[in-house]
């Protein structure tokens, strides 16, 4: 009892008892705070709020931010660290921390922003070591809706944006079975990458698309935002044709020039037609029996090739083969070219149903993610493709049958 009336009786230690708010009120510190840009502010654009404080002494510890909390109003912090600056000021020279938080409107009308509280620790001549906490002056701003983009759904405000796309292969002369990665990237400043929209990726029938997770990024550079998007996917010819992945377009708002723009992604042909026998003619010799030779020589081909096309393909003996050997990629190619050769089957749509149909759908989904799939997985075994139906291939009039080689054939 005596020890807590003598700790009471003693003086406050200097720096606690008169605190940040002395040194605000005679101007041994200073705080301000201010919006880049305060007017013709559109909806999604980017809003810096400024906080400055400074002391013509210096800060004796880091500085703390406690953002309020604003319904419609999106506040980041993507700077963790302050601006130090200094500037002389009546003979004196004021150490400056500058910070910033961006904040993003993400709806029409009017904000009114509370005041946002910054601890501190400062190093004052007179009471030593100050800690405490500060706090900005209150600012209000409108978001607007441009009259060009009231009618637009999905626009972006920023100063600048780009799209672009890139294919890993040609996508001339596919075939069923193929596979190719289409890589899709959207660039935009003072954005946030979680408010880039996410691309079409057109799937249509005998085109399948298997897309990977998106890739969000955000860089920052002297102060300057980046935001980047990638989406990757994987499409499989399932079925021969001509394919078209469609147009895109992106609208803009540019915040620099008050200006509706545009970003393209233009559209991509795709040819998955039966591959055509290309035959090379050549300039018969001048010598009569050059010539003939050499005509002899090209009838010699053409029955080889003939009676090579006369032997039987049976592109599920290779797939049960690619399986044996564990190449998911040359399975899956082989069963596509089963299916795209069948006739008297109207109504497939991909390998699934077909598979579904002969009690070999789970195979065929654990097939289509080894070989397409981003993570891989367990090959099926040969076997469980058995109960496919062999079906009538092209020229062929034999009935169809199932393919077991399990059993006799009867």
């Amino acid at each position: 009892m005596l020890l807590t009336v003598l700790l009471a009786m003693l003086p406050a230690a200097p720096g606690q008892a008169e605190g940040v708010d002395t040194l605000l009120a005679e101007d041994r510190l200073r705080i301000r705070s201010w919006l880049e840009p305060a007017e013709n502010i559109v909806r999604g654009q980017e809003v810096r709020l400024v906080m400055e404080v400074s002391t013509p002494r210096w800060f004796a510890g880091g500085t703390g931010i406690r953002a309020p909390e604003v319904p419609g109003l999106l506040i980041l912090r993507r700077n963790e660290f302050a601006v130090n600056l200094s500037r002389r000021e009546a003979g004196a020279t004021w150490v400056v921390q500058r910070w910033q938080l961006e904040l993003y409107p993400q709806r029409e009308g009017d904000y009114r922003l509370p005041p946002v509280i910054l601890s501190l620790a400062v190093n004052d001549a007179a009471l030593g070591i100050v800690r405490g906490e500060v706090a900005t002056e209150a600012l209000a701003f409108s978001a607007g809706v441009p009259a060009a983009v009231s009618k637009l759904e999905g626009w972006l405000a920023t100063p600048s944006l780009a799209i672009r796309q890139r294919f890993d292969r040609s996508l001339q002369g596919l075939v069923p079975g193929d596979a190719f990665t289409r890589s899709i990237e959207l660039e935009a400043s003072r954005l946030t990458s979680l408010m880039l929209p996410e691309p079409e990726l057109a799937e249509s029938p005998g085109l399948a698309v298997y897309p990977d997770l998106p890739e969000l990024e955000d860089r920052s550079n002297r102060g300057e935002a980046t935001a980047l998007r990638r989406q990757s996917a994987t499409y499989v010819v399932e079925q021969s044709g001509q394919y078209r992945l469609p147009e895109q377009t992106v609208y803009w708002w540019n915040t620099d020039t008050g200006r509706l723009e545009t970003a393209l992604l233009a559209a991509v042909d795709i040819n998955a037609g039966a591959a055509a026998d290309a035959v090379e003619t050549t300039t018969p010799p001048k010598h009569g029996l050059l010539w003939l030779l050499g005509l002899l020589g090209l009838l010699a081909l053409a029955a080889l090739a003939w009676r090579l096309s006369q032997r039987p393909v049976n592109p599920l003996q290779q797939a049960r083969k690619a399986l044996g050997r564990g190449d998911a990629n040359a399975a899956a190619r082989a069963l596509y070219r089963w299916l795209n050769s069948r006739t008297g089957t109207a109504g497939w749509l991909s390998l699934r149903t077909t598979a579904g149909e002969a009690d070999a759908g789970m195979a065929a989904e654990r097939l289509l993610a080894a070989a397409y799939g981003d993570s891989g997985g367990k090959l099926p075994d040969r076997a469980e493709f058995s109960k496919l139906p062999r079906g009538h291939q092209r020229g062929d009039t034999a009935p169809a049958r199932v393919l077991n080689p399990s059993q006799p054939r009867k």
